[in-house]
Formats: structure tokens, sequence, C-alpha cells
């Protein structure tokens, strides 16, 4: 007897998987994409219209307020629901808490900026009008918040042999 491992002579390990289910992953994490990203920015313009329409509120104060709403939903999925690393939930929660304050104080600040100036941008989707300032808040901060919640707060497990 050998050590090998008994090795399936119809499946190689080294194949990539079949390019439909490659693809089929890639269109549903895109769909899921563009789904929490309506969400988001609902959860974020409507508040921020209301509370624009019926408050006397400073802006970076609507600002903030909408994007509490939008941040807390999404830290109770990402942290109840969502949770996927290696590390346990409660040594990842005080990195969470700090990558989520830092980001919304960001947002809110960048949101605010933007909503000061106006740069004579309009786009509607039929008859609904974009608030093209939070498009532009979540684009700019994108990559922060990737390499934020993906490399520090979230890690991936790593490999046996690293």
């Amino acid at each position: 007897m050998t050590d090998e491992p008994l090795a399936n002579p119809l499946i190689d390990e080294n194949t990539p998987p079949a390019p439909t289910q490659s693809r089929r992953v890639l269109r549903t994490r895109f769909i899921w994409f563009l789904a929490g990203s309506g969400v988001n920015y609902l959860l974020i313009s409507l508040p921020f219209k209301w509370l624009e329409a019926h408050t006397h509120l400073t802006k970076f104060e609507i600002s903030a307020c909408s994007l509490a709403v939008s941040t807390s939903i999404f830290f109770v999925w990402n942290y109840f629901v969502n949770f996927r690393t290696g590390v346990r939930k409660r040594d990842a929660l005080p990195r969470y808490i700090a990558a989520v304050g830092i980001m919304w104080l960001l947002s809110s600040t960048t949101l605010t900026v933007l909503k000061s100036h106006d740069f004579h941008h309009a786009l509607s989707l039929g008859h609904f009008p974009l608030d093209l300032d939070i498009i532009a808040t979540q684009f700019f901060l994108s990559g922060l918040k990737f390499f934020l919640y993906h490399k520090w707060v979230f890690p991936l497990p790593k490999e046996p042999g690293a």
C-alpha cells in the first residue's frame, strides 16, 4: 500500500469548474450585487428625501441619519445572517464595529459635501429620478469598504500550508 490518496479517474482535481457552473455562480453573485445595491440606494435615498422635506436638519445631519438607516440594517444582515469568515463572530465584532463606524462617518461626510455642491447632473430611470450624489458616495468609497471588510474585518480562512 502507498500513502497516495485514491484518485477518481473521472474527476481531474486540477480542472477548473465547468464554464456553465462558473457562469451561473458569477450571474448569481451579480444579481445579488444589483439587488443589494438597489436596496442600499433606497435605504439611503428615501430617508434622505423625507428628512429633507419634513425637518430643518442640516445636510450633515440628514446624511448621517439616512446613512444610519442603511448601515444599521446591513450591519444586522451581515453580522447575523451573512457572516462568512474563519474568525469567530465575537473576535470579529470589535473590528466590524470600528469598520462600520469609519465607513458611516466617511459616507456621511462625502454625501454632505456632494449635496452641498450642485453639479447640475441628473439621471432618471423612467419617471424615477436617481440621486447621483448617493450613487457617487457609494462609488467613491467602495474600494476602501471592500478592503476593510474583506481583508480586515472578515478575512478568509488561511490555507493549511500558508
